[in-house]
């Protein structure tokens, strides 16, 4: 793909968008479609991307094979309107190019590499060039992460990035990606461990064959660091522990989703929430999906539902077991929900979200956060040799600088502690949305200069209508709004594409509405 030639940077913009990932892509693309295209307006749209191509992030990367999408291509798409984008432009690729990426078939159904969407993601910023330049709208790539940005007493936004000049700009929407995680700072510096699994080629390069490697974290990334060690050819012995040693449930490839959810649509929800005091509490969501599943025709089997518990390897066989012969009806009753999740979550009053955060909130993403066959297969291998162990119980690790090694303490059912060493370890316990703790320079800024505040249940406060941030009391900052993970408080569920491309489209909207009504960039 040309490169395209580089327009002089303008030093005001109508938009910013900061960041350039799948989030930042989708909503600029959508933004660009919600123009109208006989009004022509000379626009300015500014995107603050240090990597040279927008598009992939840190999350689409080019990568192994190994690293599958967890979602259905069919449900993975830049556009909210158009679910099978992504499987129509997979179909136009050349089928060598695709068998050498590791995509043998090409449907919507089909848990495809996640390398690919990256180069999808490409795909639809060029798009978005193309659309820009012929709406006559001016799109300029500035290389550079933004350190600073503020809303201006008159309206609009200061933007200040690491590299080049400053930008006022009259919307900004902060797309900038996942935290770091901050589960071990003491561990940042030892050598030999992992913050991230991510990239997993290098994760499975920079890891010796023979040595013994932990995985902290038992959910969707360690699975796929697990998958990638195997794919490396990884000889060492692999250990997984969390605090409740469960493995994400398997995801039947039979599943078929329901045509519509009677409760827990978005106009299902508010009728329901209507019927109890104009609230949604966990147990009468609880209620909800079981009453969705038996609609379904589906049973409700707690082994099934909750998986079992205990010995992480019987647990495997029983999944695969059960997603291999049947579909799975919960499975699609919980993936129906992606539709209505930020609604659902926006009728829960704090205090019933401060007890799903507590006490539902890990087995929810054990079960609701389900993995492809093929990886499971590759899990169940590992186990059969002895190679893999996933144990429960969790308490710590530190590293031992003279023995170069990590002594990683679990405690056993019996409650008697055991230590475990390896020569690596990898944090696999997900990115953070603590705003608080984090050291993102803009995110902490934010909160420092009282532009932002920190939602309690993750990432930035936001009003729910519009996406726009919070100041510290409490006033809607009209000029900024935020999408993705910093916005997981308000929406709950951001990790998923059709939600995040959703979230996007309506401030894309939104955004161009208000574009069209004339105004000054502030002075």
């Amino acid at each position: 793909m040309r490169a395209p030639q580089a327009a002089p940077p303008p030093s005001g913009a109508d938009l910013a968008i900061v960041g350039g990932g799948s989030v930042a892509v989708s909503f600029l693309y959508q933004f660009l479609l919600s123009l109208d295209p006989a009004a022509r307006r000379p626009l300015v749209i500014r995107l603050f991307e240090p990597q040279p191509e927008p598009g992939p992030g840190g999350a689409y990367q080019d990568d192994l094979s190994s690293n599958l999408l967890n979602i259905p291509a069919g449900n993975m798409s830049a556009l909210a309107d158009h679910r099978l984008d992504f499987v129509e432009w997979l179909s136009a690729q050349d089928s060598e190019w695709l068998r050498a990426q590791g995509a043998d078939t090409i449907a919507a159904s089909e848990f495809l590499p996640r390398p690919l969407f990256g180069a999808y993601l490409r795909a639809v910023y060029a798009r978005a060039r193309d659309l820009a330049r012929a709406l006559g709208v001016t799109l300029a790539h500035t290389r550079s992460r933004v350190r600073r940005m503020a809303p201006l007493p008159g309206g609009g936004v200061c933007i200040e990035p690491d590299q080049g000049e400053s930008c006022t700009a009259r919307y900004a929407a902060l797309c900038n990606g996942n935290l770091p995680s901050q589960a071990f700072p003491a561990l940042r510096d030892a050598p030999g461990y992992f913050n991230s699994p991510y990239p997993v080629r290098a994760l499975a390069g920079g890891i010796a064959p023979d040595a013994a490697v932990c995985i902290v974290g038992t959910s969707l990334s360690a699975v796929d660091a697990v998958a990638a060690l195997q794919q490396a050819e990884h000889r060492g012995p692999i250990l997984c522990v969390s605090r409740n040693g469960r493995l994400p449930s398997v995801r039947s490839p039979h599943n078929r989703p329901p045509e519509s959810l009677r409760q827990l649509s978005r106009d299902g929800a508010i009728r329901l929430a209507a019927k109890h005091g104009g609230a949604l509490s966990v147990d009468v969501i609880a209620a909800a999906l079981k009453n969705e599943v038996l609609a379904l025709g589906g049973s409700l089997d707690t082994d099934d539902v909750f998986g079992l518990a205990g010995n992480a390897r019987q647990a495997l066989d029983e999944e695969i077991s059960r997603s291999a012969q049947a579909a799975r009806p919960w499975q699609a009753v919980a993936a129906a929900t992606n539709a209505a999740v930020d609604q659902i979550w926006h009728l829960m009053p704090d205090a019933q979200r401060s007890r799903f955060q507590s006490q539902w909130r890990s087995l929810w993403m054990a079960r609701r956060a389900t993995f492809p066959m093929r990886n499971a297969l590759k899990l169940q291998d590992l186990f059969r040799t002895g190679q893999l162990q996933v144990g429960a119980g969790y308490l710590d690790s530190r590293h031992d600088g003279a023995s170069g090694l990590f002594h990683t303490r679990v405690r056993g059912a019996c409650g008697k502690t055991a230590t475990h060493s390896s020569r690596y370890l990898v944090n696999a316990t997900s990115f953070s949305v603590d705003a608080l703790r984090t050291e993102d320079p803009l995110v902490s800024t934010l909160l420092r200069e009282g532009h932002a505040m920190p939602d309690p249940h993750g990432g930035l406060a936001l009003d729910y209508g519009t996406g726009c941030l919070k100041n510290a009391r409490g006033e809607i900052q009209p000029a900024i709004s935020v999408l993705g993970s910093l916005a997981s408080g308000t929406y709950f569920w951001t990790t998923s594409m059709d939600v995040n491309a959703r979230l996007a489209r309506d401030q894309a909207r939104r955004i161009a509405e208000a574009m069209a009504r004339p105004a000054l960039l502030p002075a």
